[in-house]
C-alpha cells in the first residue's frame, strides 16, 4: 500500500510551520519508505520521529559562485547521521554572530537589489547522489519549492528519476520572490516560466488553503487540492480551555511563531503598542511572545514595550497546555504590500492549533488574507482587518470584557477544527492521495 517517497524542499522538524505540517501529514507512514533530501543548513534541526533517512545536499551538490564559495559554510554530502538527541544544534543557533548579521542583513539584500541573488548558487545531482537515488529507488517525489534554485533542482530530480511528482505550496512566494531591485521584471518573468514548467511535470498539485487553490486555478490553470496542518484532536482536547474567567491584573495575550520576516514583524509592534496604551491601574495585560527567532534587532525592539514578555520556545509536546492557558491567542500579519502579498493565501500552521486549544483568537490581518476571511466567515475569532491602533484597542478590550463572546468563538473554533483539521481524517485523505499516485 505504501510507495517509497522522496521529499525535497522541507525537512521534518518540530519548530517551523512547514516542518510541523510535514510531520503531521506523514506521521504513520513507514519509516523505511520515507527519505528527505535538503540543503545542509536546513537539516541542523531535523527530527527523526517520522523519518530517519536524510540525504544532505552538501558541497558536492550545492555550489556557490566565486568568491562566495570561499566564505560559505561547508556541509558534507551524503546520508546524514544524527546524534541521540535527534538534532545537532540548538534551534537557530546558526543565526548567531557577526557573520550571520553581515551576510543576511547586508550582503544578501544587496545581491537581491542588484539582481544577482537568484544566480549565486545552484544545486545539481552529484555522482554520489545519483548512486544513492539508484539504491533508494523512490516511487514518488514530494516537492516543496520557494526559491529559484529549489525549482530548478526539483525539475532535475523529476528528469533524473522519471517517477510521478507532487508539489505542495505553503505560501504565495511566487508573488514576492523578486519584488524589489534591479532586473526584478526579468527575474519575475524567468522564475514564473521555470515554476510553470515544474507545475507541468508534476501530476498532483497541493496548496495550503482553499483560497490559494482558487487563485492558482486562475493563475496557473491547475487544480490544487488544499491540505493544511492536521491536528491530533484527542491529544489537544485533553488540555482544551474550559475556564474563561480572566484575572484583570494578569491577562495573557500569547503570540507563538516566527517574527521579523515574511510579513510578520510590524504587526507585533502595533499590538504591543495597543496593549501598552491599555494598561493602567485596573488592567494589566502582558503580550507573551514564544518564538524560535533569535534576530537580536527584532527582539530588542520588542523588549522596549512594557507589556512584552519573551518566553523560551517550548518543546512541541508542551504546546497544547501553553495555548490553552492563554487568555487570548494572537494571529498577526503585517499590512505592508509585501506582507499581504506573501501571506494572502496562507493558513498559518498554528491556526488549527489555536482553534483546537479553546482559547479565543484575535486575528490582526488584512481582510485580503485567507486567514482573516476564514476566521471572520466562520465566526471563530475576533478579526481586526485595518491597521488602526484604536480598533486594536477596542478589540482587545471587547475580548477581555465579554466572557460569553469568548466562550462562543471558542466553541465555534473547536468544533470547526475537529471537523476540518482532525488528523485522522486529513492525514488519511492526504496519504491515500499519495498512495494512489503510483497507479495513475
Amino acid at each position: 500500500m505504501y510507495p517509497k517517497i522522496l521529499i525535497f524542499g522541507q525537512p521534518f522538524n518540530n519548530f517551523s510551520g512547514g516542518g510541523i505540517t510535514l510531520s503531521n501529514l506523514f506521521r504513520g507512514w513507514p519509516k523505511d519508505k520515507l527519505a528527505v533530501t535538503f540543503i545542509g543548513h536546513g537539516l541542523l534541526n531535523a527530527t527523526t520521529d517520522v523519518c530517519d533517512t536524510y540525504y544532505q545536499l552538501g558541497s558536492e551538490e550545492h555550489k556557490w559562485i566565486f568568491p562566495l564559495n570561499l566564505i560559505q559554510r561547508k556541509f558534507n554530502s551524503g546520508v546524514k547521521k544524527f546524534n541521540e538527541k535527534l538534532q545537532e544544534l540548538p534551534i537557530n543557533s546558526i543565526q548567531k554572530g557577526f557573520r550571520y548579521k553581515m551576510v543576511n542583513g547586508i550582503f544578501y539584500p544587496f545581491l537581491r537589489w542588484i539582481g544577482l541573488f537568484h544566480a549565486i548558487s545552484k544545486i545539481s545531482l552529484s555522482e554520489r547522489m545519483k548512486s544513492w537515488l539508484s539504491e533508494y529507488r523512490p516511487d514518488i517525489l514530494y516537492l516543496q519549492a520557494s526559491t529559484r534554485e529549489t525549482i530548478l533542482f526539483a525539475k532535475a530530480l523529476c528528469d533524473f528519476l522519471k517517477i510521478p511528482a507532487v508539489i505542495h505550496v505553503m505560501d504565495d512566494w511566487p508573488s514576492t520572490i523578486n519584488a524589489k531591485g534591479l532586473f526584478r521584471n526579468y527575474w519575475k518573468r524567468k522564475i514564473d516560466f521555470e515554476f510553470r514548467q515544474l507545475l507541468d511535470i508534476t501530476i498532483l498539485h497541493l496548496s495550503v488553503s482553499q483560497a490559494m487553490s482558487e487563485e492558482y486555478l486562475k493563475r496557473y490553470g491547475k487544480t490544487f487540492i488544499p491540505f493544511h496542518n492536521p491536528i491530533d484532536s484527542d491529544r489537544w482536547l485533553k488540555f482544551m480551555k474550559t475556564d474563561f474567567k480572566i484575572d484583570y491584573n494578569n491577562i495573557t495575550v500569547l503570540y507563538s511563531g516566527r517574527i521579523g520576516e515574511y510579513g510578520i514583524n510590524d504587526s507585533l509592534f502595533e499590538v504591543a503598542e495597543a496593549i501598552d496604551s491599555l494598561n493602567n491601574n485596573n488592567l494589566t495585560i502582558r503580550l507573551h511572545i514564544q518564538t524560535p527567532t533569535k534576530k537580536r534587532s527584532v527582539i530588542d525592539k520588542l523588549r522596549k514595550y512594557n507589556c512584552v514578555v519573551i518566553n523560551p520556545f517550548v518543546d512541541y509536546e508542551q504546546v497544547p497546555q501553553v495555548f490553552a492557558k492563554a487568555d487570548i491567542l494572537l494571529l498577526a500579519n503585517d499590512f505592508t504590500a509585501h506582507g499581504v502579498d506573501y501571506l494572502r493565501f496562507s493558513m498559518p500552521t498554528k491556526a488549527s492549533e489555536y482553534m483546537i486549544s479553546g482559547s479565543p483568537v484575535l486575528v490582526y490581518a488584512s481582510d485580503q488574507t485567507a486567514v482573516s476571511k476564514f476566521f471572520r466567515l466562520n465566526k471563530c475569532g475576533f478579526c481586526v482587518t485595518k491597521k488602526d491602533l484604536k480598533e486594536l484597542q477596542t478589540a482587545i478590550q471587547f475580548l477581555i470584557q465579554n466572557e460569553e463572546y469568548r466562550k462562543t468563538v471558542s466553541r465555534n473554533a473547536v468544533n470547526l477544527a475537529k471537523e476540518k483539521f482532525d488528523s485522522k481524517k486529513v492525514r488519511k485523505e492526504f496519504q491515500e492521495f499519495l498512495a494512489a499516485i503510483k497507479s495513475w
